[in-house]
């Protein structure tokens, strides 16, 4: 009886456990990859996801190898061979929301689909871009003082 009362127990706690880690992703699904690389206006930018749990950790320049847009908290358990822009911005919960999209992309999504996240990316990252820009002309201005 009481390995009987157990069992149960310990099935419920899993069936809970599967549950939950299914409703940490959108409607339960995995992600189709966890590297997304496109081209958006001039720039080849790719979108990673390195714990593979369907949220964007960082987005980089493929020419260059930097990361100029990244989650919060990710700089400190991030390790690879990037470097980090001098102007990277955090991304907020709503841009993590829309890059995280593209993790979902497989062959049967839709044209449209596509179109509407890249689009969707697009208008975000273009927010950020007055601080960008004020970034870069401050960097820019320091390097002809010490010239």
């Amino acid at each position: 009886m009481l390995l009987q009362v157990k069992l149960q127990h310990g099935i419920s706690l899993l069936i809970g456990l599967v549950l939950v880690s299914c409703g940490s992703l959108p409607d339960g699904e995995r992600p189709s990859n966890a590297l997304y690389c496109d081209n958006y206006l001039m720039y080849d930018m790719c979108a990673q996801d390195q714990n593979r749990d369907g949220v964007v950790d960082f987005v980089y320049f493929t020419d260059s190898e930097e990361i100029f847009m990244f989650r919060e908290g990710v700089q400190e358990r991030y390790r690879g061979s990037l470097g980090v822009h001098r102007c990277a911005q955090v991304m907020d919960e709503s841009l993590v929301a829309t890059t995280s999209r593209v993790f979902y992309v497989n062959d049967e999504t839709s044209f449209l689909e596509r179109q509407d996240i890249k689009g969707a990316m697009m208008i975000k990252y273009i927010s950020y871009m007055p601080e960008v820009t004020a970034c870069n002309l401050r960097h820019e201005q320091l390097a002809k003082e010490t010239d």
